[in-house]
């Protein structure tokens, strides 16, 4: 008979396959091994289980070297883990932890797209006693067959709930593989394992217009050409008499413009993210959840047409401009149109920070200011 030999690394990706089978939790106790059934109880009463132990995922081994010289070598044998899948324990460590400071910080927006897709929570957490030191959280997208940030690779702003930054290389080495961890702001962190690939990630953009008291002040700040076509399309479109309506709400009714707009605008080949049923109910949650944020919607028509409809999202300071849509073939320089609205809009209304989101598609740049980020891939 043959003898099979396991790196370190294989055993615990092994593990944690078996930890993360939505059923069971290895427990270790000596040399014996047993299982432990997760159950949806409460978070309080879930402190009172037995977790596992941090030393059996981390052995001090030549490649676990790191995480003995960094400062964590007298916490990791007082140190637990668990991986908290219920809702009720998943909404708890995230109010502990987020810092609600952008829209992707609230649970409430972040739910949604739970509502939306149904993907299993996976909140790797590390315990000293009962006490969260540090929580990774994340969900599994069977389609894409990788672990995501909670609310899918859609996100944006993310960052690591730990208590140390010292944390964050340990739980990159302890969840199961394969990951895609995206938005994270480049340089923030320092990633010391071999296993894990930083990749550039598509850029974010976002204007700051805190000083700014009007729209004339954010142009003078343009280059002469993209200042020249934005007051231009805006003129083009204002000659044609549009009727303007803007509206703070949150009904179903009003996006549904955007899924039917978005239709007549994709070619049939295209690619449209509201033709997945997900989508639009994650859409439909974000409107029924809001509160701790608000939510906009701008409609131009033009010649008795829907030219065009923008949904925003008002957060803190923060003016969010995450879907729309518009008839670009019937009303040429609609979309700057849409974007000198919005400036306008925020403007008059006291933001600070007008966010235009991850991705250009070849014109976010001429209005907004780019930032680079970076995302976590560690492959099968």
């Amino acid at each position: 008979m043959g003898i099979i030999f396991f790196s370190c690394t294989e055993i615990t990706s092994v593990f944690f396959h078996l930890l993360l089978d939505k059923s069971f939790v290895l427990l270790y106790n000596k040399n014996i091994m047993s299982f432990y059934t997760i159950t949806e109880t409460s978070f309080k009463k879930n402190q009172n289980k037995k977790s596992v132990p941090l030393p059996y995922l981390l052995p001090q081994t030549a490649e676990n070297k790191i995480f003995y010289e960094n400062g964590l070598s007298h916490l990791i044998p007082r140190l637990t883990v668990k991986v908290h899948s219920s809702v009720e324990e998943c909404n708890l460590l995230w109010k502990k932890f987020s810092k609600k400071q952008t829209l992707f910080d609230e649970w409430d927006f972040r739910y949604a797209w739970y509502e939306g897709y149904q993907c299993p929570l996976y909140f790797y957490t590390v315990y000293e006693g009962k006490k969260p030191l540090a929580v990774l959280p994340l969900w599994y997208d069977d389609e894409k067959k990788q672990y995501l940030w909670f609310g899918s690779d859609w996100m944006e702003n993310n960052y690591f709930f730990v208590e140390d930054p010292k944390f964050i290389n340990l739980l990159l080495r302890i969840i199961p593989r394969p990951f895609f961890l995206n938005g994270l702001k480049e340089k923030s962190y320092d990633i010391e394992l071999d296993e894990v690939k930083v990749i550039p990630d598509d850029h974010k953009f976002f204007k700051n217009i805190r000083q700014f008291s009007h729209i004339d002040a954010y142009l003078a700040t343009l280059g002469k050409k993209h200042r020249y076509n934005l007051k231009r399309d805006y003129q083009c479109i204002m000659d044609l008499s549009p009727r303007i309506e803007i509206s703070n709400s949150s009904d179903f009714n009003e996006f549904k413009h955007v899924i039917e707009l978005s239709k007549h605008r994709f070619a049939p080949e295209d690619e449209n993210d509201l033709e997945e049923d997900a989508r639009v109910e994650t859409y439909r949650a974000i409107l029924k959840n809001s509160g701790t944020y608000k939510t906009k919607f701008i409609k131009v028509y033009i010649q008795n047409y829907l030219a065009a409809v923008d949904f925003n999202i008002l957060y803190k300071n923060i003016y969010y401009t995450p879907r729309g849509a518009n008839d670009i073939h019937r009303f040429p320089g609609i979309g700057n149109f849409m974007t000198y609205l919005e400036f306008e809009d925020a403007i008059k209304d006291g933001f600070g920070i007008l966010d235009c989101l991850q991705i250009d598609y070849s014109w976010k740049h001429k209005y907004f200011d780019a930032e680079k980020m970076v995302s976590f891939e560690k492959k099968m």
